[in-house]
């Protein structure tokens, strides 16, 4: 009887230590195994991770995802603006699909992206904005443009917006549709500069920067170039190096291949229907010359059922508090 009572309490007891292992809490992980966690993990994983607790979030402060690091890796895709809330679909680059929760993006329109941040307008304000840390970085807006709705748009930064020397510069179409304006700000300003484009009738289709000129290319071959040095707009026709030798740009459309494998990539989320979709373009560092992702459709961005989607890079910024324009 002794022996069985015996058994009995111990066995009690080996299941009370187990309920504890149990109800032991991920949070209580000890503080200096979470950075080692954080730098494992991928992007994804990475958010996730940050969305456990407070402390798990300030532990990984310092985290820089393993992607961050791939500089020819494929952009991602982020398709919002559907229902008008703030869901969205993120497209990773091997094709993987996440909802994510964004109000950030609820009635925006993404007007640049570029080496992970967006930049965004909004019910009249316009702002830099990681989608993946938050982090948020406010513009003014050019007071033309501050009631309008833009049309026709791209845009393009000279750096990012957390270095002294960007430059952020726009082009869209003007009321009087056979003409451009193009909007110009530095890093600290407080207006803008406006510089008008008289009878150019095509869409602008790419948008990059290079050596202190913005370009811009229009679905003709033809590109309107914005010198920062002089401040004038000049025009010319893009030409095609004859041998490797040739000087030229470092800049290089995407290829019939690259634009096939990003069309069937967003199959799955945009569907078979001839929906429209409003994208932003981006450019995606590579060598020898970065690929220019287009712009499309923007002039449809505000028709009714219009998707708005952005090509950008995964990266995770993150900015001091006191970080202003």
């Amino acid at each position: 009887m002794s022996s069985m009572d015996s058994s009995a309490v111990v066995h009690c007891q080996r299941l009370s230590m187990r309920d504890q292992v149990a109800a032991r809490k991920w949070g209580d992980l000890p503080s200096e195994l979470l950075p080692s966690i954080a730098d494992r993990l991928g992007l994804i994983e990475l958010l996730r991770f940050r969305g456990v607790c407070k402390d798990w979030n300030s532990a990984s402060s310092t985290a820089s995802a393993e992607v961050e690091a791939l500089p020819d890796s494929k952009p991602w895709f982020l398709l919002y603006g559907e229902n008008n809330d703030s869901q969205c679909t993120l497209v990773t680059g091997s094709g993987k699909q996440h909802s994510i929760t964004i109000p950030e993006m609820d009635g925006a329109t993404c007007l640049a992206s570029s080496q992970g941040w967006l930049l965004l307008f909004r019910e009249g304000s316009m702002f830099f904005f990681c989608p993946f840390s938050r982090a948020k970085i406010e513009l003014p807006v050019p007071c033309q443009l501050a009631h309008r709705e833009f049309s026709e748009h791209a845009a393009v930064l000279s750096a990012p917006p957390t270095s002294k020397d960007c430059v952020v510069c726009i082009i869209c179409r003007a009321e009087q549709r056979e003409d451009l304006e193009l909007y110009l700000i530095h890093r600290g300003a407080n207006s803008w500069s406006k510089h008008k484009l008289d009878s150019f009738p095509n869409k602008i289709e790419h948008a990059a920067y290079h050596n202190g000129v913005f370009y811009y290319f229009d679905n003709t071959n033809l590109m309107v170039c914005f010198s920062l040095e002089d401040r004038t707009i000049t025009f010319g026709k893009v030409r095609y190096p004859e041998s490797p030798k040739e000087r030229c740009l470092p800049l290089r459309f995407s290829s019939s291949r690259e634009k096939k494998e990003m069309k069937k990539r967003l199959e799955s989320v945009l569907g078979e229907e001839e929906c429209p979709v409003s994208t932003c373009g981006t450019i995606v560092p590579c060598h020898p010359a970065d690929a220019m992702i287009p712009y499309e459709n923007t002039g449809k961005a505000r028709e009714p059922g219009t998707r708005k989607g952005v090509w950008f890079q995964p990266r995770f910024h993150q900015i001091d508090e006191k970080q202003s324009w």
